[in-house]
Parts: C-alpha cells; sequence; structure tokens
C-alpha cells in the first residue's frame, strides 16, 4: 500500500527555466553580457562539474559554493557577485508564477490521502530559497517534510536521502513513490532504495507504466493520481 509520495522541486512542482533565465539576466546586467550568453555559461559549468559531483568528487554540502565560485570565476567576477544577483532574483520574482499550472490541485488533492514531501538536489542556490518559494507559494501545508542536498549533506541519487526520508516519516520505502524529472538522480535514486518511481518527461504523448521496474513515465504531474491508482491495483493484486 503506498503512503508517502515525495516529489522532486525544480521542473518537477516549480520551473527552473524561469529562475535560471532571470538569475542570467540579472548577472548579464552587471558583466556587460546578453542574458542567453550568461544563460549559456550557467548550463556549460553545471555540465562541467556534475560528473564531479556524480563521482563523489563534490561534497554534497558544499556544491552550491562550488557552483557560484566557478560561475564567478567563468564571469571574471566575484563570489559575492553572483550570491547577491541569486538573492535579488529569489527576493524580486513571485512564487506562484513559478509553479507549474496542474501543482497546486494535485497536491491539494494528494494530501488528503498520502503523505507528501520534497526531496530536492541543489546547485546554483541552497534548499532554503528553494523552501522559501515553495512557503511563499502556499504549497508548503501539503507537505510534512523537505529534505535539500546541501542541508542534509546528501543529494540524489544517493539511496540515503530518500531512506532518511522514509525513516522520518516512519514509512518502509515499498510503500513509497518518488517523483521527479531526472531519469538518474530521481529514478535510479529511488529505486535503489526500494521505492516506485514517476518519472515527468513533458514531451511524452501518455503515462506508462513499467510493472517489472516499479517506474511510471508521466507528461503532468496532473497524471499522477492515475498511476498511483495502477500502482496500488498491481501491488495488491
Amino acid at each position: 500500500m503506498i503512503k508517502l509520495i515525495s516529489l522532486d522541486a525544480w521542473n518537477t512542482l516549480l520551473r527552473l527555466d524561469r529562475v535560471t533565465k532571470s538569475i542570467a539576466s540579472r548577472l548579464g546586467e552587471q558583466v556587460g553580457l546578453d542574458g542567453e550568453s550568461v544563460f549559456r555559461i550557467m548550463i556549460n559549468v553545471y555540465n562541467d562539474l556534475k560528473p564531479k559531483w556524480a563521482s563523489g568528487l563534490i561534497d554534497d554540502s558544499m556544491i552550491v559554493e562550488i557552483a557560484q565560485r566557478a560561475l564567478a570565476e567563468r564571469l571574471h567576477s566575484s563570489w559575492d557577485f553572483v550570491v547577491k544577483a541569486v538573492v535579488e532574483v529569489f527576493n524580486s520574482i513571485d512564487p506562484c508564477e513559478l509553479i507549474y499550472p496542474d501543482t497546486w490541485d494535485v497536491l491539494e488533492d494528494l494530501s488528503r490521502e498520502f503523505r507528501l514531501a520534497v526531496v530536492s538536489n541543489v546547485f546554483y542556490w541552497p534548499g532554503g530559497l528553494t523552501r522559501r518559494v515553495i512557503e511563499g507559494a502556499g504549497l508548503s501545508r501539503f507537505l510534512e517534510a523537505q529534505l535539500y542536498a546541501d542541508e542534509t549533506g546528501i543529494a540524489k541519487p544517493d539511496r540515503r536521502i530518500f531512506m532518511k526520508l522514509c525513516g522520518m516519516l516512519g514509512i518502509s520505502s515499498g510503500e513509497a513513490v518518488h517523483v521527479g524529472d531526472e531519469l538518474m538522480e530521481d529514478v535510479g535514486g529511488a529505486i535503489s532504495s526500494g521505492m516506485k518511481a514517476a518519472l515527468i518527461k513533458r514531451d511524452a504523448m501518455k503515462p506508462l507504466i513499467i510493472r517489472e521496474l516499479d517506474l511510471a513515465i508521466i507528461p503532468r504531474l496532473s497524471d499522477l493520481r492515475h498511476v498511483l491508482m495502477e500502482f496500488q491495483r498491481y501491488t495488491e493484486t
């Protein structure tokens, strides 16, 4: 029986593109580059650091500072400058503009039947800023816990962050489903911990369930209710 649903934050509940492009634009204004150029630099820094991070060469609790410093170096600027720009964007943006259209209704619906939580990695900003967006958008009322890689010192796909959540809430991993948009971080980490997984793939045509893997692929968060019913049905048979 499914009791817990954990959800990734960015690109699952919240619009990552709107924040990153706003940060790129703010940084570009200060260093004399257009926002698109800074955005490409941000992507390049992420692609450079991700393999090292995934290999354990970067401490999970330090990834935000390391990413911000690497970006500052590429922009020939200072770490403080990048930190300030990130905070300014989060101070100025309306949290309600960052949630996907179906996020509120889905969480409200599911919270009546399941326990809900967020398990999220971080990169250019700390988990505390993501938590502030979630609270500002009114979503925190549906969540029992929020776990972020920089605060726990454990990043997805490490199974320990999923096990930590289950332990906190007194639920076995076999009674939980994790939802996210990354194949390795969200699906791989969840399944390795014994959870079921739902991968959000927004270009998919329709929901697909792969029973042998305890995996569902869904185009939208609003498809999750159908998938959960199917998970429940075949788990009980």
